[in-house]
Parts: C-alpha cells; sequence; structure tokens
C-alpha cells in the first residue's frame, strides 16, 4: 500500500514529536480557534476553482467534480503556508499541472493518481 505523505493523521503525530530548545512541545495539541468552511455544489463553476458565495460569509461555490477530488482534511494542518507541502504533478490523463497536497484525484479530468 501506498504512504500517504498528505495524510493529516500521520503529519499531526510527526510534528507533535518536535521539541523546543527547553524540552517542550514545540506545538499545542489543541487548536488556537477553530474555522468553519462551506463548499457549496455548483456546476457554473470551472474545475478546481472555488468562489466566495454571494450571499455567505465563509461559503464558497464549486464544481461538484472538484468537491469530491478535494482533500477533506485540508485545513487540519492550519492555515499557514501551503507550500511546504507542494507535491507538484502533471495529471496522466489530462496533463494539466496540478498540487497534489489539495486532491485526491485529478479535479480537472477525474483520473486517479
Amino acid at each position: 500500500m501506498k504512504k500517504d505523505h498528505f495524510n493529516p493523521h500521520i503529519l499531526h503525530q510527526s510534528l507533535m514529536k518536535n521539541k523546543n530548545a527547553a524540552g517542550l512541545p514545540l506545538f499545542q495539541t489543541r487548536p488556537a480557534q477553530e474555522v468553519r468552511v462551506e463548499i457549496l455544489p455548483d456546476k457554473s463553476v470551472v474545475a478546481a476553482k472555488f468562489l466566495p458565495h454571494d450571499q455567505k460569509q465563509g461559503c464558497f461555490k464549486a464544481h461538484p467534480i472538484t468537491i469530491a477530488a478535494m482533500r477533506k482534511d485540508l485545513f487540519v494542518g492550519g492555515m499557514e503556508e501551503f507550500s511546504d507541502l507542494e507535491k507538484i504533478v502533471i495529471c496522466s490523463g489530462c496533463q494539466k499541472e496540478i498540487d497534489q497536497q489539495f486532491w485526491i484525484f485529478c479535479p480537472y479530468c477525474e483520473t486517479k493518481y
């Protein structure tokens, strides 16, 4: 079985092992705040895009395939820079460049990794 390098549980375990110079945990064990994001299906939105909802704050619209392709645990690690986990791949189906940390399959053509 292939190891999922973006699995939030594996990442969390790895991060929680880190200690600061005083030997204390480097990261908090509980989140400082809870972030809720609502994403509603809308077939008029193009693939791999999220548009702010016109009437609901904190709500976005996306194509149903985009929602299905999105990693549901995307924000588990926080809202900081995502560049640390960047893994750009070329989709074998449509040849588009995608960042694998955000998708469980290609949001453009539905090709599996």
